[in-house]
């Protein structure tokens, strides 16, 4: 049976005019449908939370609905108001397509594979918008990224990272209290590993290197240097991580370094080797080694309002569900 996936997480901004969201996944072969909703808080948190958007995609039926949500009732749906009439559903069953939401004055513009495909007119304040959630049929999920495309680009728009296992871009600078909260599982090759990558927005330069290594059973931490060399290696902390059990990584960051914890505990901190890199970050990449798979099923933004980010490591316990 093929395994399938899901994702949910707290966006690091609300939506507003000038933003856009891309998507990249696939769903299973034999799929029948799935749904990306933009709504006002995760289903987990609140069952009947406002969904401004719903993307839904049927395939036995050959079509693409949109609709919304708003105090428990689910409104009209609209299938018909598309770009290309002769083609109700581009994307195909089993193979990766590409979503890109683009939030407009009054609505938004939504294209699939790069060709625009309609617009959905708001039925809520666009500032309420501050979750995504994709689920039903999924298999993979390589992008969830947020951009700002106006008035001023950030971070540029760039080619989907086919050979990237996720990626996760924000359409804000980093600033000391932010924390993100990642929750995933790792599977196949036990002897593989996978690296977490913040990178510098202009040259690509790798500020913080994270490399989980099952099978030497420890994580590196490094950053390149202006000339793309690697720095001396940090390894202490011992290794936190369980092949294919889920869990739950927390990333904070402070005045002067990343503080990281894993389910619950206090793991490493590692200190900015760059002046003023948080001026230059613009989320993360995840790439993976050697045949190893992951499910990254959540990546949470959380603005914490403490510099210091004190007792930070609470939100990486397994039973914390981020608000």
């Amino acid at each position: 049976m093929t395994e399938t996936t899901e994702f949910a997480g707290n966006l690091a901004h609300h939506l507003e005019f000038g933003h856009t969201l891309e998507v990249v996944a696939k769903t299973i072969d034999s799929a029948s449908r799935f749904h990306i909703d933009i709504g006002t808080a995760k289903s987990v948190i609140d069952p009947n939370a406002q969904i401004g958007l719903r993307f839904s995609c049927y395939f036995r039926e050959d079509r693409i609905v949109r609709n919304a949500r708003i105090d428990g009732h689910w409104g009209q749906e609209e299938v018909e108001n598309i770009m290309d009439k002769s083609v109700p559903n581009p994307i195909v069953s089993g193979e990766f397509f590409i979503v890109y939401i683009m939030a407009c004055e009054e609505q938004f513009h939504i294209s699939i594979n790069s060709r625009p495909f309609c617009t959905f007119r708001y039925r809520m304040p666009l500032e309420s918008l501050r979750t995504i959630e994709i689920h039903d049929q999924i298999q993979v999920i390589k992008q969830v990224d947020h951009r700002t495309v106006f008035p001023n680009p950030w971070p540029a728009i760039h080619a989907s990272d086919y050979f990237k296992a996720f990626s996760n871009d924000v359409p804000i600078l980093f600033s000391p209290g932010h924390l993100i909260v990642i929750t995933a599982r790792c599977f196949d090759n036990k002897k593989g590993q996978f690296i977490l990558k913040f990178m510098d927005t202009d040259t690509k330069r790798e500020e913080f290197h994270f490399s989980v290594r099952f099978d030497q059973k420890c994580v590196v931490r490094n950053s390149m240097n202006k000339n793309f060399d690697f720095g001396q290696e940090e390894r202490h902390g011992g290794f936190p991580f369980t092949f294919n059990q889920q869990f739950k990584l927390a990333i904070a960051f402070t005045e002067r370094e990343f503080l990281t914890a894993v389910d619950g505990y206090n793991f490493c901190s590692y200190a900015y080797r760059t002046p003023n890199v948080l001026q230059t970050l613009v989320g993360f990449k995840v790439t993976t080694i050697n045949g190893l798979h992951m499910h990254i099923t959540g990546v949470d933004h959380l603005q914490l309002g403490d510099p210091t980010c004190t007792s930070f490591e609470k939100y990486s316990k397994m039973n914390h569900e981020c608000a």
